[in-house]
């Protein structure tokens, strides 16, 4: 191994006094542009406080806009000021069914659950059992809720939950944060009803709001006079223009300075920032596929090697391999999950005589997408 790799502790010419208030999971100690949110957040705790139970809470809008931070934040305000309440997050990725997501909250509040290998009803009779020994109200935060609803089995999920609240007379809150705001309309009426007693949606920040994030974010995380003029306005601008996505911004602000750091020039330039608006862009949709079974994984290299693709073709290449088998039924569910997570695009198209039928693209870079599928397969 070559000697003197690490020498240098630091880039000579350091960009980050602290890069992690660019992280997307950084929440900061103040939460701009969002009080009306945060109030009507901390109002469904408040009944806690009171030994009654909070109300349950759906927050929606597009991805970016602060519904996770906005959770995490209150959440974060009502733990340290008070003992009667504790919170876990669990995202819908990678708890993405019904067993694992009770196991998860069975976990939190004292049981000993395996993940899997236990019936969904024993698991959840251990839940209710440790419930009823708790000393705290827990508040489950379901991120990207609607990845349960793929399934008829994993959408009971919710059910369960209610059961506890309803039937079980035990306190729970619940938080369900999902990019699609049609989410509750499309659940049984008797579950929704109960379920989301209060909705909140979010609306894409404005380019200058953006521009005011982006700015104090950088104040903290950058040396002073680092970033060139325009990188700011720049970084909001084409956040603004992909739905007001301040995640991407931020990220694409710790991209573009560590690729300064690489090249040791001291400074952010326009350029740098350019250079990593488009992978951003396709690492953050591809992020999800770690969460994805095989036979997902499968059929997203078939749309990308033969794009664009009729879902009938796909079904045909996909059983044309030895010991694949795949109802139609789960073709469909496994589509409406690509789609839904942004991976693939789909086009109606008409077959003359033939009818109606669906085409299939991916959405990234498909040499990335295949190189990542290969990773995620091994």
């Amino acid at each position: 191994m070559p000697k003197g790799l690490f020498s240098q502790a630091a880039t000579e010419r350091n960009v980050f006094l602290d890069e992690r208030f660019l992280y997307p999971e950084f929440i900061p100690e103040k939460l701009p542009h969002r009080d009306n949110e945060l109030d009507s957040l901390a109002y469904c705790f408040r009944p806690i406080l009171q030994g009654r139970k909070p109300m349950n809470i759906f927050l929606a809008g597009p991805t970016g806009v602060g519904k996770t931070v906005c959770a995490k934040y209150v959440l974060r305000e009502l733990e340290q000021s008070h003992d009667r309440a504790k919170s876990i997050y669990l995202n819908c990725f990678e708890y993405n069914s019904r067993p694992s997501v009770l196991a998860a909250i069975a976990n939190f509040i004292g049981a000993v659950v395996p993940r899997r290998g236990l019936a969904t009803d024993e698991i959840f009779t251990k839940l209710v059992e440790s419930l009823r020994k708790c000393s705290f109200t827990p508040i489950v935060v379901l991120d990207e809720v609607d990845q349960l609803m793929l399934t008829e089995d994993n959408a009971k999920l919710l059910y369960d939950l209610l059961r506890i609240v309803e039937y079980e007379k035990l306190r729970l809150g619940i938080v369900m944060i999902s990019n699609d705001s049609e989410l509750t309309a499309k659940l049984d009426p008797r579950i929704r009803s109960s379920l989301a007693e209060q909705t909140l949606i979010f609306e894409p920040y404005t380019p200058s709001q953006l521009k005011s994030i982006l700015s104090e974010r950088a104040e903290k995380a950058f040396v002073k006079g680092a970033l060139e003029k325009d990188v700011i306005g720049v970084a909001a601008a084409n956040a603004g223009k992909s739905g007001g996505d301040c995640r991407v911004a931020l990220e694409s602000l710790l991209k573009a300075g560590r690729a300064a750091e690489r090249a040791n020039t001291g400074k952010v330039t326009v350029a740098d920032l350019k250079g990593a608006f488009a992978d951003v862009g396709a690492v953050s949709l591809l992020k999800g596929l770690k969460h994805l079974a095989k036979d997902e994984l499968e059929l997203l290299r078939i749309i990308a090697q033969s794009q664009p693709v009729l879902s009938g073709k796909i079904h045909e290449i996909y059983s044309s391999k030895k010991g694949n088998e795949l109802k139609e039924r789960r073709l469909r569910e496994i589509l409406a999950k690509l789609e839904k997570q942004g991976l693939v695009l789909v086009r109606a198209i008409s077959l003359g005589n033939m009818g109606k039928s669906k085409e299939y693209s991916v959405s990234a870079p498909k040499d990335m997408l295949l190189k990542e599928i290969d990773l995620q397969s091994k």
